[in-house]
């Protein structure tokens, strides 16, 4: 079989959602230092709502414009139908919500202020599997002998590209314990929401699940605020340059661009295939701190890129789709 055009763009764009989604363990970071975890999350969730609702709009006049001309097929047929139960769709939604953006984003923010990025990212590597196990469990995806072979060779291109950091990992030192856990958990969380999200995205589009979710996500981080990280005019004064940067890198990119990406590539792949692209963060990680903080880029980190981009191609390509 040969790369088809529509294997290549999706390759393509896996790469560019994980290049934006390399951001994230840094701007989290950032924005750690003068806000919590509650605190940031309802900051990310509001402002990636804001940028998502102009291409809401847009959509909703796209399928305004094809229902009033009979001669182009409807983009989103299911968007429109009027028979889509209230009660199970806010269920939906606050499932989606409670359940996967909320640990995804704010345990990640809590875990990465009390673990090393080193420690973070390599926890991070067991979301593919997690994400494929989940996809197996709830929507009955067979996990055929290429995509376990897919896995293991982009999981063994990490490995060799994070040598160095295995080596001087501490995943249970008891200082980083707990922020090692709360990333674990987010990973489980992000491993849901990618799963639990395909079942939606047959009766929504991609935007509407992506604002939906935000919504309520908002909702719930402003409710849990009071208790957990009370919010005030003083704290918001002692916000820096770069701590508005952080949030705007982490709305625009890592939660608002990416996911509507990621979210078309969800509807044109399995979970588990574009799942294995995630292994990919590292290595984009390191090309990313090459470029702007002109670190070496040794051969070990070329080979364990090149065997993750190959697991990515291997996977999508290859491997016949249920989506």
């Amino acid at each position: 079989m040969k790369l088809t055009r529509r294997a290549a763009a999706d390759v393509g764009l896996l790469i560019l959602v994980n290049t934006m989604w390399a951001a994230q363990y840094a701007a989290y970071r950032v924005a750690t230092e003068k806000m919590g975890p509650v605190t940031v999350s309802a900051w990310n969730f509001f402002l990636a709502s804001l940028v998502l609702l102009p291409f809401l709009g847009w959509e909703r006049r796209a399928v305004r414009g094809s229902i009033l001309t009979p001669n182009l097929p409807d983009p989103v047929p299911e968007a429109a139908d009027p028979s889509r139960s209230t009660v199970r769709t806010f269920l939906g939604f606050l499932m989606l919500s409670v359940l996967g953006l909320i640990p995804g984003s704010m345990l990640l923010a809590w875990g990465v202020a009390r673990s090393t990025a080193s420690n973070a990212a390599i926890i991070y590597l067991t979301m593919p599997v997690m994400t494929a196990l989940l996809a197996s469990l709830i929507l009955g995806e067979k996990m055929s002998a290429l995509r376990w072979a897919s896995l293991a060779i982009a999981l063994g291109g990490v490995l060799i590209l994070s040598a160095a950091d295995l080596r001087q990992l501490q995943l249970l030192k008891g200082r980083f314990l707990l922020g090692n856990l709360l990333v674990v958990l987010a990973c489980l969380g992000s491993s849901f929401y990618n799963v639990y999200c395909k079942g939606l995205l047959k009766r929504f589009t991609p935007l509407e699940v992506l604002i939906y979710g935000y919504a309520l996500a908002f909702l719930v981080s402003v409710l849990v605020m009071p208790a957990a990280e009370p919010f005030s005019l003083a704290s918001l004064r002692s916000y820096s340059a770069a701590t508005w940067l952080a949030l705007l890198a982490l709305s625009v990119f890592s939660w608002g661009l990416a996911m509507v990406l990621w979210m078309f590539l969800l509807k044109r792949l399995d979970v588990s295939q574009a799942s294995v692209s995630i292994y990919l963060l590292p290595f984009l990680g390191v090309l990313i701190s090459t470029l702007t903080l002109h670190e070496t880029l040794t051969w070990t980190t070329l080979l364990g890129g090149l065997l993750t981009l190959t697991g990515t191609v291997l996977i999508t390509t290859f491997e016949p789709t249920a989506a």
